[in-house]
């Protein structure tokens, strides 16, 4: 599918692109991110939607506040970011690796919607049992969470749209391991996480409706990296080597280098083993973000 995506020459809504990271130096694979141009191209996208709501009763001069689990496809449309998976040698890569796909987007824009999400995926206990799921899922879908998981991974969620409750859900009906969940990713998904902020996703209460993991949202064009991108022609350069993500400007062509790279306001240089890897010939643009 990312091949096909790539060899198209116009933005399609199927397409999905992954990025693969090779360390050239021991010629294996490392890692690997992705990124969606729409989501729901074939069928809505579903969410829960956390809306506060407040009981008072004046006979007892008493208040409840509780919130209520809406049901939302208002993500639809938007592209997303996923994918994001490195070797255990290579842990320490990933923030670079993730900066890697803002580049695509913000160099190809006009392949993206405005708006770009992130899923993390929701707390589970060391047996893999999500409470959120057993306390609403289960009962709705009649099916484990690893089965419901996998036919949306596989693409076919038209059961969420004919089996899942149409009706807000109070949270305070669910049992407070439940309730402690919402919103909550997993212990290992934290890092993501906080990576994700540092670019400018935030967290706006809408949560996976499988496991209630954080939905994470952001302006393409508002995301710290697309905003630190920058691009001069190859040249001959003498200057205080700094680390950057570089990548070159081709489609379907592209690529990304880690590299200490020497720049000045005029131009940039690259070592010669990673001009090769970007494909580069003399004055080319060159596009990077600086670490």
């Amino acid at each position: 599918m990312s091949m096909d995506s790539f060899a198209r020459s116009e933005r399609h809504p199927d397409d999905s692109f992954l990025l693969v990271m090779e360390d050239t130096e021991q010629q294996r694979l490392a890692g690997c991110a992705g990124v969606s141009v729409l989501t729901g191209a074939r069928q809505a996208f579903y969410a829960y939607r956390l809306i506060p709501t407040t009981h008072y009763s004046h006979s007892l001069e008493k208040q409840v506040s509780s919130q209520l689990l809406h049901l939302t496809n208002d993500y639809t449309g938007c592209s997303e970011v996923g994918s994001l998976f490195l070797l255990p040698d290579y842990r320490g890569n990933g923030h670079w690796l993730a900066r890697s796909r803002y580049l695509l987007m913000g160099l190809f824009r006009q392949r993206f919607a405005e708006s770009v999400i992130a899923e993390l995926r929701g707390w589970s206990d060391d047996e893999g049992r999500s409470p959120f799921w057993e306390a609403i899922g289960k009962h709705f879908f009649q099916m484990e969470f690893e089965q419901a998981d996998k036919l949306c991974g596989l693409g076919s969620n038209q059961f969420i749209t004919e089996l899942m409750p149409k009706y807000p859900i109070y949270t305070t009906l669910l049992p407070d391991d439940a309730q402690a969940v919402i919103g909550q990713p997993a212990d290992a998904g934290r890092p993501a996480m906080e990576l994700l902020q540092r670019e400018g996703f935030r967290y706006d209460n809408v949560v996976d409706i499988f496991d209630a993991g954080p939905l994470m949202q952001a302006n393409i064009d508002e995301l710290a990296s697309v905003k630190a991108i920058e691009q001069r022609p190859l040249t001959d350069v003498s200057a205080t080597p700094q680390s950057v993500i570089a990548a070159n400007t081709h489609w379907p062509d592209f690529r990304v280098v880690l590299s200490d790279a020497q720049l000045d306001e005029h131009g940039i240089q690259l070592p010669a083993a990673e001009r090769q890897a970007l494909q580069l010939n003399e004055h080319d643009s060159v596009a990077f973000i600086a670490l």
